[in-house]
């Protein structure tokens, strides 16, 4: 690999703007010549003349331009998807997909995922999040425990769910009681197991009726909604001190918290700053079977402890209650025990923080992304290209 195109999309907090001129620091390190694709500043010509370069390969967060099938018939080299969400968020893009491109994933279990869903098949490889490779100072941690992100709020989902048929209606009624139930369980195989007790392949309604899929991803961000709520309730309940960066929670229950201090949203990079002031930061990813977020190797290279709920992939990554501190869903009176644990011994606390620190720095940055992809682009095509 000698040349790439990268095309640098325009997202909430500004985070891929950040991700990708990391991404690209991390090419040019490996001698790969990056040409950035600013999809927030381009016209029309600009993008099909830049996508048709000579390049060995386009490569995109989440896929940006492939929902035009157009374009993305008119690209002629690899197009490397780097998916940062969930597959159910990109049917368009995904669809679109050729036979030449390759599609990273953050949660092994996305292969399962679009297998359900239809979607084409790629050479398809796990790349997960990362972390900015910053570089500074201890500070004074002044935050006891940090939460970012926007609200979602459940009353939206439930409504929708509550819209359907009788039939579907007591379907999604079983599949949430069962995710609740038991954290375990997923809510794709939930789903797919209700309607199979009932003699109806979900599988070729979700392949092959839109509507469907709505209904699926419906489920799976209320279960999202509240599992994240139902787990800062808790603290908030314990009386921990909460801070919050992130549009839309004033319109959350956790208003009523006098210890729980709502700001309003902030750039990526200046959360950077107010991680690093942070005792804890909390992640939540319910939706994610065997995979992780970018909070937690951000959380973890801006020396705070992380505290996430646990997948089998973070369980082979880092030493749990040693570099991060792991919780479940369904046994939150552990959690407040181990965050206030943390919270009230500095001593434990740092050395978690160091643990962390040093299990991020040089494995888990967007220099070592590159040379991840560069590593798929090679086992894919070899030096053919």
């Amino acid at each position: 690999m000698k040349k790439v195109v990268l095309i640098k999309s325009s997202t909430q907090y500004n985070v891929l703007r950040y991700w990708t001129d990391e991404l690209a620091k991390g090419f040019e390190k490996q001698g790969v010549d990056v040409v950035i694709l600013d999809a927030k500043y381009c016209v029309k010509e600009q993008i099909y003349y830049i996508l048709g370069l000579d390049v060995d390969a386009i490569i995109s967060f989440n896929g940006l331009y492939l929902e035009y099938k157009e374009l993305s018939e008119y690209i002629k080299v690899p197009y490397i998807y780097l998916l940062i969400d969930h597959p159910i968020d990109h049917i368009v893009r995904l669809n679109n997909l050729q036979s030449k491109d390759i599609l990273t994933i953050m949660d092994r279990n996305d292969i399962n995922s679009i297998e359900i869903l239809g979607l084409p098949s790629v050479n398809t490889y796990m790349l997960p999040h990362a972390a900015l490779e910053l570089s500074f100072d201890k500070v004074e941690k002044e935050i006891d425990i940090l939460v970012c992100g926007t609200y979602s709020d459940f009353n939206v989902y439930q409504n929708y769910l509550e819209s359907q048929t009788p039939t579907l209606v007591n379907v999604c009624r079983l599949v949430i009681e069962q995710c609740f139930g038991d954290s375990n369980i997923y809510y794709y195989d939930a789903f797919i197991n209700e309607f199979k007790n009932k003699g109806i392949d979900a599988k070729k309604l979700l392949s092959e009726n839109m509507p469907f899929v709505e209904i699926l991803r419906n489920v799976g961000y209320y279960i999202y909604s509240i599992q994240r709520l139902r787990v800062i309730t808790r603290l908030a309940e314990a009386e921990c001190n909460i801070h919050i960066y992130g549009d839309k929670w004033d319109k959350s229950p956790l208003v009523n918290f006098p210890n729980v201090h709502i700001n309003n949203s902030i750039d990526f990079w200046e959360l950077q700053r107010v991680m690093r002031k942070s005792k804890i930061v909390l992640n939540f990813q319910p939706l994610l079977k065997d995979g992780t977020h970018e909070r937690v190797f951000v959380g973890m290279s801006n020396y705070s402890v992380v505290v996430t709920n646990v997948t089998p992939y973070l369980k082979e990554l880092f030493q749990s209650d040693e570099e991060i501190i792991f919780y479940n869903f369904n046994n939150l009176d552990i959690m407040v025990e181990k965050v206030k644990s943390i919270l009230e011994d500095n001593t434990l606390r740092n050395e978690i923080a160091d643990a962390a620190l040093k299990a991020v720095k040089g494995k888990h940055t967007f220099e070592e992304r590159a040379k991840e992809i560069i590593t798929i682009y090679h086992d894919v095509y070899g030096n053919n290209l």
